[in-house]
């Protein structure tokens, strides 16, 4: 049985949805348990999210964390995170004692491939497996954490975690007091302060469990070591799940991201299917966004858009073929 963590809330039950539909497809024959954390979901949206399991062999259980606990733990204004973000720090005292391990995946990702050999990766002595971030080793971050130049910086947003290891050292409260008294130095949250407190007991994963968005930028734009490059561009083509980690996600029409079209094939499968898609800015900002976007096309400003001029034709055909419908 894979246990799975998925952290939402009301605002975020469809792209939840729409991870489940794709991990569905992907892994028709498998047996996945969802571990669903929030802070109090309406009966509806576990309703709808109970109708999104669709494979027979796949169960659901509801928890609900108390936010007392995230009090000094920060969203600052404009930020396009929820308080919903740090709940995976609660796993090792809110699920049950008989999970030892889990796959926690972030709510913008979808799953292109069976998540049997990322379930079944070795842990022993590790606290988690991840992926390296884009931001890997961009000396501002690593200078913002006091970590040495030869460290890497890992992303939260796809970890399988060893909950007996973050039991017995006491994972969940280092992390909130870390975050607590550091509140100025953890600019991406909770994934900061778990690559403090984690740091050097973390399992490398293959890029390809965790393809994140600017992975596809030039290389010379890249804030990660050339040693992964082989690795990325693998995983470009052959991708197990790919993380929409832009402000501008798949489901706002403002989005840039080249793959874009392959997380609305798996929206289309969903209950949302005749919905369509929003703006991420409203008001003045859709204004300011509407003029940008018109002066771009006319070359009057410098694109703010990185994949403008970039062929992904080739990347984007090689994964669709990936799709199990």
């Amino acid at each position: 049985m894979i246990e799975i963590v998925l952290c939402t809330d009301d605002n975020y039950v469809m792209p939840t949805a729409v991870l489940m539909t794709s991990i569905a497809a992907s892994n028709p024959e498998a047996q996945i348990h969802y571990n669903i954390i929030s802070a109090g979901l309406s009966q509806n949206a576990q309703d709808t999210l109970s109708r999104n399991l669709i494979n027979s062999s796949f169960g659901i259980s509801f928890y609900t964390i108390d936010e007392s606990y995230l009090k000094d733990c920060p969203i600052r204004r404009g930020e396009h995170v929820s308080i919903a973000t740090y709940f995976r720090l609660l796993l090792p005292t809110i699920l049950p004692k008989e999970i030892d391990k889990v796959l926690y995946i972030d709510g913008d990702i979808i799953c292109l491939d069976s998540l049997k050999e990322l379930w079944e990766t070795p842990l022993e002595n590790f606290s988690a497996a991840a992926v390296p971030d884009m931001r890997c080793n961009d000396i501002r971050v690593l200078n913002r954490l006091s970590f040495n130049r030869a460290d890497d910086y890992f992303n939260a947003g796809v970890m399988l975690i060893n909950l007996d290891w973050w039991r017995k050292n006491d994972i969940q409260n280092k992390s909130i007091k870390f975050i607590s008294e550091n509140r100025d130095i953890c600019k991406f949250h909770d994934q900061d302060a778990l690559n403090v407190v984690l740091h050097g007991t973390i399992q490398t994963l293959s890029i390809r469990f965790n393809l994140q968005e600017h992975f596809f930028e030039p290389f010379e734009n890249q804030f990660i070591d050339k040693v992964y490059l082989n690795d990325m561009e693998e995983a470009k083509v052959n991708a197990t799940l790919i993380h929409y980690t832009g402000y501008k996600k798949p489901w706002h029409k403002e989005c840039v991201n080249p793959l874009k079209s392959i997380w609305r094939h798996f929206y289309s499968k969903t209950e949302w299917k005749n919905k369509k898609l929003v703006y991420r800015y409203t008001g003045f900002r859709h204004v300011k966004y509407e003029i940008r976007t018109l002066f771009d096309k006319f070359g009057l400003i410098k694109s703010r858009n990185f994949y403008k001029g970039l062929d992904f034709s080739n990347i984007e055909q090689e994964l669709f073929k990936k799709i199990h419908d």
